[in-house]
């Protein structure tokens, strides 16, 4: 994914496109609701911030991506709203 968005963002932005992506980490959706007792747990205890995300907490890197003049400078971007997942 990360490896896309570079390419195409490279492809595209003369032509004024400007590609990016997120990456959200856990996230408190249907997707995760449907998996074991025994996940949840492990991947909590992996979690610094302690808690699942939520998706308004995802939405406004969304919107910050899409703005004018926010976004604007954003190109081959992968964006992370993720409680810290990847840090451990």
């Amino acid at each position: 994914m990360i490896a896309l968005t570079k390419s195409l963002a490279l492809e595209v932005s003369r032509h004024n496109v400007l590609v990016n992506a997120i990456a959200p980490g856990p996230v408190a959706t249907p997707l995760v609701a449907g998996m074991t007792a025994e996940w949840k747990a492990a991947k909590m205890a992996e979690i610094p911030l302690g808690r699942w995300g939520q998706p308004r907490e995802v939405a406004p890197t969304a919107v910050l991506l899409a703005s004018d003049p926010g976004g604007n400078l954003y190109l081959g971007q992968t964006l992370g709203p993720n409680s810290g997942d990847v840090m451990p």
